[in-house]
């Protein structure tokens, strides 16, 4: 148990996690909560279908996908700024100057003119 040694009655062991370190916490809990009962299902239904043998299966195969597959990577996230924002290209169209190309002519591509959208009819053929 902690001390407490403030007189507002706070443990003074640090500084307080913050609402992020919170979250992560939250989600970390919620991630091991969700895992755990779908291992637990998979158990449950071999165990439906095959009795204990078949829960011992189910076991197996969650340790082996355990092994095979690995703890979880973090990814992490990336952010790309951007000066301005995204072109349209089939609204605005497109129009590269001989220098971006390399070649002896400009080039422009206009947008593309709108289309109604298409809409699958059902039809029957009829056998004879």
């Amino acid at each position: 148990m902690t001390e407490v040694d403030d007189a507002d009655g706070t443990a003074g062991d640090g500084p307080e996690p913050t609402a992020e370190e919170w979250a992560d916490a939250d989600r970390q809990a919620l991630a091991a909560a969700n895992a755990a009962a779908r291992d637990n299902a998979m158990r449950e239904r071999g165990r439906k279908i095959g009795g204990a043998a078949g829960a011992a299966l189910a076991g197996a195969m969650i340790a082996i996908r355990d092994i095979y597959e690995g703890p979880p990577k973090d990814e992490g996230q990336v952010t790309v700024d951007a000066p301005t924002e995204p072109e349209d290209l089939d609204r605005d169209g497109l129009e590269l100057g001989a220098d971006e190309i390399g070649g002896a002519h400009d080039v422009a591509v206009p947008a593309l003119p709108r289309r109604s959208p298409v809409v699958g009819r059902r039809t029957s053929r009829r056998r004879r």
